[in-house]
């Protein structure tokens, strides 16, 4: 998600564009709140986050029954391909939906004036419907939502989805070697603490993180719900042998092949080394052993750096292909195992990565590093795999000698175990609840 920078709190006035620009009304009157619910995210419906993280949510929340309209920054080119279509679904399902276009020149000034038509489209919704509720995804959302709870009495929930101003300083956007970005870093640790106060409910991903958000905002009230990336087990209902095979020929992998896969970013919180040294270690000792990557983040420079690597030799067995969601259940089910490699930072600790969610969906087993998120827990719990310390030197050699035994763990069994505590039933349920008790709901 991208960076949001500046807060413009507006004083009570809330404005909406009109043909001559923006026009000021008087504070909005707090009275006469609707149970319907006003969405707020600065992603995209139409980005492949939004189709695996956001819509799927949002339909199970809009089934309470509640009226639920959403506000989302658009892409313009998938807005232009993809608008149509979605709009259709969301009407025929009772969503009503104001896409405002993302702006990705403009760098900081960009960045402003999306906060800008945030807290302007938000306070024009709320004078005209009145919500009960606003849910906020994240950080710049929950700004607005603050905003509108102080002027206009409505409840809000803070989907936090992860220690989000850490997170940016360890993936270096915010390099802390600059002075303006050291003094957004201080500027929004204080900023974290306000909104975490400011909530009626806090929704976060982990179990884990529970403990150093109280630690964060001692003076927060509101509950606070655990409500991991679940998969929708319906797309993710697996294939038939023969489609595996049909989908192993298409790559130019053998039918008895050890295929292990990677799904997702190739960004500096994945340690795609640590992936390739664990593939190799297992390509060394299994001719059959193969690598399949499916993301569109592959470059030449990884091509490059492959060919200048210990794994040149290897690199016939290694397969890239790149997918949207509806081809994602074909390519990752034609793995056998798979793997999640993320690093195990301060704010990694309210991770949920979606992607083993997907994957125990399929009945695929999964081999993670400790000390992200709840995965460790999870992963005991289900059976679901292995955990490896990646500071023993000796860990990637110890699970190539257990790999059968981690294969073992897969298959319908494990979609079985899976589906109760990441399938989106319990979100579904977990929202709901969380709606009914701000709400005051038995």
């Amino acid at each position: 998600m991208a960076a949001i920078y500046v807060v413009p709190f507006l004083k009570g006035l809330s404005m909406e564009k009109g043909e001559g620009g923006c026009r000021i009304w008087a504070q909005v009157n707090p009275t006469s709140q609707s149970s319907s619910a006003l969405f707020i995210t600065y992603d995209g419906l139409l980005d492949p986050l939004g189709g695996s993280q956001i819509l799927p949510y949002l339909y199970r929340i809009s089934d309470h029954p509640r009226r639920l309209h959403i506000v989302s920054f658009e892409k313009a080119y998938r807005f232009r391909s993809g608008e149509r279509a979605l709009r259709k679904v969301l009407e025929e399902r009772g969503i009503g939906w104001t896409p405002l276009k993302f702006t990705s020149r403009m760098g900081k000034l960009g960045k402003m004036w999306d906060l800008f038509r945030m807290y302007a489209t938000a306070l024009r919704l709320q004078r005209r419907y009145r919500f009960g509720i606003v849910h906020c995804r994240s950080y710049p959302a929950m700004q607005v939502g603050c905003f509108l709870r102080r002027f206009t009495a409505v409840k809000t929930i803070f989907d936090m989805r992860g220690l989000w101003v850490d997170d940016r300083v360890e993936g270096n956007l915010w390099p802390q070697d600059r002075w303006l970005y050291r003094w957004l870093y201080r500027y929004y640790k204080r900023l974290e603490r306000q909104l975490l106060e400011c909530a009626d409910a806090v929704v976060v991903l982990t179990d884990r993180v529970v403990p150093e958000i109280r630690r964060l905002a001692p003076g927060m009230h509101a509950p606070v719900a655990v409500i991991p990336c679940c998969a929708d087990f319906d797309h993710f209902s697996g294939i038939s042998a023969s489609e595996k095979l049909v989908v192993r020929a298409s790559i130019g992998i053998d039918k008895d092949a050890l295929v292990i896969s990677y799904l997702g970013s190739l960004g500096t919180v994945y340690l795609l080394d640590d992936m390739f040294r664990l593939f190799e270690t297992v390509a060394r000792q299994r001719d059959d052993a193969h690598l399949l990557l499916i993301t569109r983040d592959w470059s030449p420079q990884h091509d490059a750096y492959l060919g200048q690597s210990s794994l040149a030799e290897l690199r016939h067995r290694i397969h890239v292909r790149s997918a949207d969601r509806d081809e994602v259940p074909r390519l990752l089910g034609a793995s056998d195992l798979t793997l999640s490699f993320r690093r195990p930072t301060y704010s990694q600790m309210a991770c949920s990565p979606t992607k083993l969610a997907e994957a125990f969906a399929l009945g695929i087993p999964a081999i993670s590093n400790a000390g992200v998120g709840d995965i460790d827990a999870i992963t005991r719990a289900l059976d679901a795999g292995a955990v490896v310390d990646l500071n023993d030197p000796n860990a990637f050699e110890a699970v190539s000698r257990e790999l059968d035994s981690i294969l073992a763990k897969g298959g319908e069994q494990l979609r079985h175990r899976a589906r109760e505590c990441l399938g989106l039933e319990r979100a579904k349920h977990a929202y709901r609840s969380v709606y009914a008790q701000i709400e005051g709901l038995p």
